[in-house]
């Protein structure tokens, strides 16, 4: 993929799809290229003329159709990848019809710094009308909006390759597609695995409301239906490859609603047959152009059990996820602003002891950094973490924390190592010693792992970008010129961040940072850059913690069940009405 004057190289993958693509190469034909382009075609598998009517098609720049056995499209794209020359590639689906300004928008702002931009794709006013279009219209609407109104904050469910541009050397260095995710043709998860790595390298991408490319929307309802079910086994297999995406697709997929709560629990377990004489009705009437109302909520009820039945036969979400655990200074002190933040030596220990009972698995920072990664936890894991680096904690918590085994991780304000708590002391409280930098090293060979904490434990949302930078870089850089063995994982400063916060931890060099939210600590929507702790207080009872850690906030086990009665109850009247 060396440069060899196209500036872009756009690579369309297609299977089956003869007449969609002619339409689709016809409209690339109107782009507007100030610079050298280059369109590769890549036939996967198709068996309907589709590589030599493509050929045929009049093009005002090169044309290269690649032909391969059925692969699915991580394949193809990576076969037109390795095909392509240009500067930059742009990878659409067969479907979506360019707008002629497409590429001068990508490159406008790719020419801005982003290594990679997704654009606007609406539906094409010639897809026909079914039951499907008005739910695809209202999301490329709403997407559109928030994408709009956030600058381009990217959710999980925008990283979508439909329209997609990159750089070249960018798409080389992540390593391409995961072809594994489309063995033998499957659908979904490659495009969505694709970009969240480039996310978590660091990568700049940016939406690009101008880049607009109308899909041709011509799915059935069956398709529709093999494409969610072929969803859920894709997600399952993310999630082994991306633990901390768990929370997110499932809350995506109305996990947290009593509906989905429903759905995700029995549908998997309905036989076939059962699944098959329930759903009937509503497809039938979903393939007979049927899309009043009533029928739409029916049609995504039985969508949704797909994609459940699909998840739980690629081995479900991996809902097991560190618990960590947040401590301040561990020693008794009587002080009205900090008091409440600081844990006794004997109650740190009974708190020790009654997690230990109630079977928690003790981890060490790299093995939650390898969890993130991929890699499996035992369960009921749990990470300590100490925030400041106070003094006591050689005195009092490392030497509890070794009788039992267990380990830690404490995070350092840089610009005070040896100092005190000056943040603190601005707001009325009393002078806590910090570790020094020999006490430093005296932790870490007794086994504990050091974090960062920011320089000066700033608030970083009120900081300028310049300001920012350097708080968060000023740490790793400093820590390791003293000799201290610093991992590149940040606690927040007073639990505080937003998405420029997080954003610029990824990029000042960070594989994680923690927040202080949530009682029972996951990965959630903003992944390894929002780690929820649970912070422990001097209030904190060791019966308290455990149930802390053993069970997040839920609604009453009769409530729920009530719940999941009534929409059990309204899902059968709908079957039921629609049968007659």
């Amino acid at each position: 993929m060396t440069p060899s004057g196209a500036r872009f190289s756009i690579v369309v993958p297609t299977y089956q799809r003869r007449d969609v693509l002619l339409g689709t190469m016809t409209a690339l034909a109107r782009l507007e290229t100030p610079w050298p382009i280059e369109l590769v075609v890549v036939v996967d598998g198709s068996t309907d003329g589709t590589a030599d009517a493509a050929r045929a098609v009049p093009l005002p720049f090169p044309l290269t159709v690649v032909e391969q056995p059925n692969r699915g499209a991580a394949a193809a794209r990576n076969a037109g990848a390795a095909s392509a020359t240009g500067e930059f590639l742009l990878f659409l689906d067969d479907d979506m019809v360019a707008d002629p300004r497409l590429l001068v928008e990508h490159d406008a702002v790719l020419r801005q710094g982003a290594d990679a931009a997704v654009g606007h794709i609406p539906l094409h006013p010639d897809s026909p009308r079914t039951l499907l279009t008005p739910g695809v219209e209202r999301w490329v609407r709403l997407r559109h909006e928030r994408l709009t109104r956030t600058q381009g904050q990217l959710a999980l469910g925008d990283l979508l390759t439909g329209q997609l541009s990159v750089r070249a050397a960018v798409f080389q260095a992540a390593g391409g597609f995961d072809e594994s995710f489309n063995v033998n043709g499957a659908f979904g998860a490659e495009d969505t695995d694709f970009l969240h790595r480039l996310l978590s390298s660091g990568a700049v991408v940016r939406y690009a409301p101008g880049a607009i490319t109308s899909q041709r929307y011509v799915v059935t309802p069956d398709q529709y239906l093999r494409q969610w079910r072929q969803g859920g086994r894709a997600d399952a297999a993310l999630v082994r490859k991306h633990p901390a995406l768990a929370d997110t697709l499932a809350e995506q997929h109305g996990a947290k609603t009593p509906t989905g709560r429903l759905l995700a629990r029995w549908a998997p377990s309905v036989p076939s047959r059962v699944a098959r004489a329930l759903a009937a009705p509503v497809v039938a009437r979903a393939r007979t152009g049927g899309s009043d109302l009533l029928t739409r909520w029916a049609f995504a009820r039985v969508r949704d059990a797909q994609y459940w039945r699909g998840l739980a036969e690629g081995g479900g979400l991996r809902t097991g996820a560190a618990v960590l655990l947040a401590y301040h200074a561990v020693e008794d002190v009587d002080d009205a602003v900090i008091g409440d933040w600081c844990v006794g030596p004997e109650l740190f220990e009974r708190q020790l002891d009654a997690l230990t009972a109630a079977g928690v698995s003790w981890i060490g920072l790299g093995d939650l950094l390898a969890w993130l990664d991929g890699a499996p936890l035992p369960d009921r894991a749990v990470l300590l973490t100490f925030d400041d680096g106070y003094a006591d904690l050689l005195q009092h918590a490392a030497p509890a924390l070794e009788r039992r085994g267990i380990p830690a991780v404490v995070l350092l304000v840089s610009d005070q190592i040896g100092g005190w708590n000056e943040w603190d002391a601005r707001r009325g409280a009393g002078k806590l010693p910090l570790l020094t930098e020999e006490q430093l090293h005296e932790l870490v060979a007794r086994g504990w792992s050091l974090g960062a904490h920011s320089h000066t434990h700033a608030h970083l949302t009120q900081l300028d970008d310049a300001t920012l930078g350097r708080e968060l870089t000023e740490p790793l850089a400093g820590l390791r010129a003293r000799g201290l063995p610093v991992e590149p994982v940040l606690a927040y400063p007073h639990g505080e961040h937003d998405a420029r916060v997080r954003a610029a931890t990824r990029r000042a060099g960070y594989a994680a940072a923690f927040a202080l939210e949530g009682r029972r600590p996951s990965t959630g929507a903003r992944g390894r850059f929002a780690l929820p702790r649970i912070e422990v207080r001097r209030d904190t009872t060791p019966e308290a913690l455990v149930d802390a850690v053993r069970h997040p906030p839920r609604h009453p086990a009769r409530e729920v069940e009530r719940e999941l009665r009534g929409v059990a109850r309204r899902l059968l009247r709908t079957v039921g009405s629609l049968r007659r």
